[in-house]
């Protein structure tokens, strides 16, 4: 097999004794170079803990664990032939080797490798030092914490009606947006959704320094003007002063810009103060709307010739006119100096105004304020964001009195770091990185290495800052000074057609040198390892007149392709999913099956309308359509000769109303009637309990008692209705009467899982998705839509690296007040980097979609003609298309033809309705509580069985361990009775916030008495709750890697007693039958693997003997048996 270009690249890498930052391109195959990397240590460290590897996907840490336990198989067997395999096969056989002397035993034992994500490793590292990192216990940590995120602006904002700073404060921010209490909530809260990249400089002491900020205003014009001057040559110079000190001569306004700086203008001043002669350079040269200009005129200075009778001057004013029109055609060539003088126009002033530094200071006030109120709200609800959990691991590491002992531990265990997707790191992230190598030193042996593609940033909504990279090459991180730049360049994912075509676009789509300020990233070719193999076009373009059309010729394609290669997989990638609404109408109506991830909208889904109508109707009884929606539902499935005659003659009446009204269920058919009758039947339960339960509770048990689940067809609209119930409670739970508006809102933002049942064959997703993925053929649909703009913040701010060595800076510039100058210079100034950032990722996110294809690229777009030329209207520059179109349009035809025809579709009335008759309930009683409520959804053939009885089972088994708990960690195993009188007013609470109803309640009370009473007499379960025993815990968390997966687990007891390690297992499940034993035996066959899963996970921690059991406290049954772990 041929050797890679650049193997040279690579077997650097792998010196161990150098810190590395290595560049790698889309297809490098980056993951395989950081497993031999780690391999290479492990073959010379003490312990393999002394290495961390660290991503930021549970995806890409599971595969990395793989790859590292692969290599390590792969050794066992013969010296593979290719060179890369037997490359690999040499590392491992020494790791092998030197496993075998330092009995690690890491086949047995591959937890000890430790390869986790960013987020994990903040949440391992808050875990060790809760107190210090600000939490009391380990909180649930939240996905999206919008709710909490008002809900502390709220209570901020309440501050109002104080006295003091903060509200006066307060006030000065209202008055920015009019005082509209709603616009300052929302604003507010965004700003703490982002508070890593505000917060270190907000509550510096030195921020709140006029000077500082101030400061860096005057640094960001100077760069601004560095760059402008750097373009112009000195012979230009010349040639500009001296037409700049003619034209000031002869112009006649002398309040112009020209007259007052054109004769002491210096072009190679660079310094704040000369803004206005470089503003004045700059409306010279440029139209307002920033192109070159054509020709002078006498307003600039420029006399027409015609207009005097004098020879001589006549003669100067046309040499003149000429030389200005020479210049400019020698400038016109120079592209980067035409982009450098745009920044000019809006370049900021170097001082904040009084009203601005006013606004500024109340924020120093305000915000950090907020940020208190909403960690007293993650306190109240035992829940954080990833931010917080960012931000307490920074501070479990290093706090005001420096290294703390977490830091410590981890600066002596630590030896070596590997960090992938280094491109992706945020402010807050890297803040962490130099955290864990502070104390590093030159030449001690301990090394960083670095990799990513700073060509595929493009996360820039989750504060991933790409100038971090460039920085990083430059200065290294932290104390680590001297890491050497590398970079490697041969693509083994693509075909030579593929890479060609983006090496010849890209390097004209990305911009030609690298800036650390606007995030420009250059490009850097990339070399094929493989020859091109396909006889057909590489890269295929398909222009279309309208989106129908569109979609219905990707449709087709896709089924060519599946149809001559059916063993080639499809990547369909888009920017936003408004780009597949018409391919995928087109995929539906074709039966084309495919797995699209994030894309379905939740609430396009029919079951989640069916839920979302039953929550309106329920809450807001004169929501018409809200209850016709549900008597149409599935579970009722009223026809539509029954819905006018229980809504004949009244238009307006209320429906609930109409219900109650037993003339008019008469009139009904049979089937109507006993459909509405259960319907009525389950609201009459549900409005009973309004004040007992909570909504999501509610609609929870009304949906089951109707039977909803039993009308779904596919494990993908139950998990729809999943989601839709998490997101329920979720609301729900939040202090507030639930709000359809926010429930509207929150559910709009959801998307439907991925159905698994379909092929892979066919996927579809963002690109943003795609990122790591790789399909033979990747189709870009909707390349000309354009992207979406983002609201207006109540801070216009910017936290990026700065040209100081090891530092970044913060710009702010607050929103304008209402009625204020929308051209405010600071805030524009930002606008246009945010502009340029959002510009130059747009770039990286289409050459992330174009490197995904292994053997084709197909770009789809619509394309207009304008009527007057009939030429194809150049699209907008703000589209992906936009970036090809100069260097594909050649290449592009298009054949403007009839438009499909469009005929109306007509809704079939059919519906579909549920067949009572059919479900049959199953006898739940020997199911075991606990286990049930795992899994809340369970099969019934090809039905899904939902009972409100098999949640109060379940709701049993789960309180019956929170009392347990309760029992042990008390000390009550030896008090029995008095211990439970004690502890019993919890049950009811706990019970009804588990889900069980009003009506069951009580019976449920007394089924949980009994099981805890039964276990408190039992001698057995005195044993099992005594918290005397050594390392006693209960409900304790246990995490690590089995057979490549990562495992996470609950052990409901584990303690230690006469040198063993006990793991018990509570089973809530009554057995009414004689023969025990034989249940007994049954359950053990039943959950042996699992508890063995569970010691094999505690054995890599805990060296002691592990003995397992099965405790039934429902009638004392007990099972136990010893661990045997593997064999060394």
């Amino acid at each position: 097999m041929n050797k890679p270009l650049d193997i040279a690249q690579r077997l650097e890498a792998l010196d161990i004794g150098q810190s590395f930052i290595v560049q790698a391109p889309a297809g490098s195959g980056k993951t395989s170079l950081l497993t031999q990397r780690f391999l290479r240590l492990l073959a010379t460290v003490k312990n393999p803990e002394e290495i961390l590897a660290i991503t930021f996907t549970n995806k890409a840490a599971a595969e990395m664990h793989q790859r590292i336990i692969e290599s390590l198989k792969l050794a066992q067997h013969p010296r593979p032939a290719d060179d890369f395999n037997g490359q690999t096969w040499d590392i491992a056989t020494q790791v092998l080797q030197h496993d075998a002397e330092s009995e690690w035993h890491l086949l047995q034992n591959p937890n000890r490798l430790r390869v986790q994500t960013i987020d994990s490793l903040c949440a391992s590292l808050t875990r060790q030092l809760p107190v210090t990192a600000r939490f009391g216990s380990t909180p649930a940590v939240l996905p999206d914490a919008t709710p909490l995120y008002l809900e502390a602006a709220r209570n901020c904002l309440e501050e109002l009606d104080d006295q003091g700073d903060v509200a006066e404060a307060i006030k000065r921010l209202l008055s920015q947006v009019d005082n509209q209490i709603s616009r300052a909530e929302s604003l507010l809260s965004a700003m703490l959704a982002s508070r890593d990249q505000w917060l270190r400089h907000i509550i510096n002491e030195q921020t709140d320094n006029r000077y500082v900020l101030e400061d860096v205003l005057q640094r960001s014009i100077e760069s601004v003007l560095m760059l402008v001057s750097s373009a112009i040559d000195e012979s230009q110079k010349k040639q500009l002063n001296d037409l700049l000190n003619y034209a000031s001569g002869y112009i006649a306004d002398t309040n112009s810009s020209i007259c007052q700086h054109g004769q002491e203008v210096d072009l190679n001043d660079t310094g704040a103060s000369s803004v206005d002669a470089w503003r004045m350079l700059v409306n010279f040269l440029l139209t307002s709307d920033g192109s070159w200009r054509k020709q002078a005129n006498a307003a600039m200075g420029f006399p027409a010739p015609s207009g005097t009778k004098d020879k001589l001057e006549k003669t100067l004013f046309d040499e003149k006119k000429k030389q200005y029109r020479a210049l400019l055609d020698e400038l016109t060539e120079n592209e980067p100096l035409l982009d450098a003088l745009g920044w000019i126009r809006c370049l900021p002033s170097a001082h904040y105004s009084e009203q601005q530094w006013q606004f500024i200071q109340a924020l120093y006030v305000v915000l950090p304020r907020a940020v208190g109120h909403l960690r007293l709200v993650f306190q109240q609800r035992g829940e954080v964001d990833f931010c917080e959990v960012s931000l307490s691991a920074s501070h479990a590491l290093h706090d005001v009195s420096g290294v703390t002992d977490v830091g410590l531990k981890l600066d002596y265990q630590l030896q070596h770091i590997l960090l992938d997707e280094f491109q992706d790191t945020s402010e807050t992230q890297f803040m962490l990185m130099k955290d864990l190598v502070a104390g590093w030193q030159p030449d001690d042996g301990r090394t960083l290495f670095l990799v990513g593609d700073p060509m595929q940033s493009i996360y820039r909504f989750r504060q991933a800052e790409v100038g971090l990279f460039l920085k990083t090459q430059q200065e290294g991180l932290g104390e680590v000074r001297n890491i050497k730049p590398l970079t490697i360049s041969v693509n083994f994912r693509s075909q030579a057609g593929v890479v060609d075509w983006v090496n010849r676009v890209f390097e004209r789509v990305m911009p030609e040198q690298d800036n650390l300020y606007s995030g420009a990233i250059s490009y850097k070719s990339s070399q094929s390892f493989k020859d091109d193999l396909l006889a057909e076009q590489s890269v295929c373009y398909y222009a279309h007149e309208d989106r129908q059309a569109e979609g219905q010729l990707l449709c087709e394609l896709i089924q060519r392709i599946k149809k001559e290669r059916p063993d080639e997989s499809i990547g369909v990638l888009v920017r936003g999913r408004k780009s597949l609404a018409d391919l995928v109408v087109a995929l539906n109506d074709a039966g084309v099956a495919y797995q699209a991830t994030d894309i379905d909208p939740l609430n396009k889904r029919q079951t989640v309308i069916d839920l979302m109508s039953l929550t309106r109707a329920y809450l807001q009884a004169a929501d018409r359509v809200a209850w016709l929606s549900i008597l149409r539902a599935p579970w009722c499935g009223l026809s539509l000769s029954d819905m006018h005659a229980l809504l004949e003659d009244c238009p307006e009446a209320n429906v609930w109303d109409l219900l109650q009204q037993e003339a008019r269920l008469l009139a009904l058919s049979e089937a109507g009637q006993l459909s509405l009758r259960r319907l009525i039947n389950a609201l009459t339960v549900a409005f009973n309990h309004r004040e007992r339960l909570s909504v999501a509770e509610i609609i929870a048990g009304l949906w089951s008692e109707l039977l909803g689940p039993e009308c779904l067809s596919s494990v993908a609209e139950l998990n729809d209705a999943q989601r839709y119930f998490e997101c329920l409670k979720e609301l729900d739970g939040a202090g507030q009467s639930l709000d359809l508006k926010v429930l509207n809102e929150r559910v709009e933002k959801l998307y439907a899982a991925a159905d698994v049942s379909a092929p892979d064959g066919l996927q579809i997703m963002t690109i943003h998705k795609a990122k790591g993925l790789e399909f033979d053929h990747v189709i870009l649909p909707g390349l000309d839509r354009k992207s979406a703009n983002d609201d207006k913040r109540l801070l216009a701010w910017l936290e990026r690296p700065s040209e100081m060595e090891g530092e970044s800076e913060l710009l702010i510039a607050p929103l304008k007040e209402s009625g204020g100058d929308a051209n405010e210079p600071i805030s524009q100034y930002l606008n246009k980097i945010e502009q340029q950032k959002s510009l130059h990722e747009s770039q990286r996110l289409l050459y992330v979609a174009a490197t995904r294809a292994k053997k084709q690229l197909h770009l789809s777009f619509c394309l207009k003609i304008d009527e007057k030329t009939e030429e194809i209207k150049t699209p907008s520059s703000n589209t992906l298309l936009g970036m090809l179109w100069p260097y594909i349009q050649q290449d592009v035809s298009f054949n403007k033809g009839d438009s499909l025809d469009k005929k109306d579709s007509i809704t079939n009335c059919n519906i579909s309705r549920l067949n009572i008759e059919k479900i049959e309930k199953p006898d739940i009683k020997s199911l075991d509580f606990k286990q049930l409520g795992t899994e809340k959804f369970r099969q019934q053939t090809n039905l899904v069985e939902f009972d409100w009885a098999t949640d109060t089972a379940a709701a049993i088994g789960t309180v019956c361990h929170q009392m347990m708990q309760i029992l042990g960690e008390k000390g009550a195993s030896e008090t029995n009775d008095k211990a439970l009188s004690s502890s019993e007013k919890f049950i009811p609470h706990l019970l009804l916030e588990a889900g069980v109803l009003p009506r069951v309640i009580d019976d449920s009370i007394q089924r949980v008495k009994q099981i805890l009473t039964n276990c408190l007499q039992d001698k057995r379960g005195q044993w099992v709750l005594n918290k005397g025993h050594e390392a006693s815990e209960f409900e304790f968390a246990l995490s690590g890697v089995i057979d490549n997966e990562i495992i996470h687990c609950r052990l409901d007891r584990t303690f230690v007693t006469e040198g063993q390690r006990w793991i018990i297992d509570y089973k809530t499940s009554r057995h009414d039958d004689d023969n025990k034993e034989q249940f007994l035996q049954t359950e053990v066959s039943r959950y042996k693997a699992q508890l063995e899963q569970y010691a094999q996970l505690m054995g890599a921690i805990d060296p002691r003997p592990i003995m397992l059991g099965l405790y039934y406290p429902a009638f004392g049954g007990w099972r136990s048996w010893e661990f045997k772990r593997a064999e060394k």
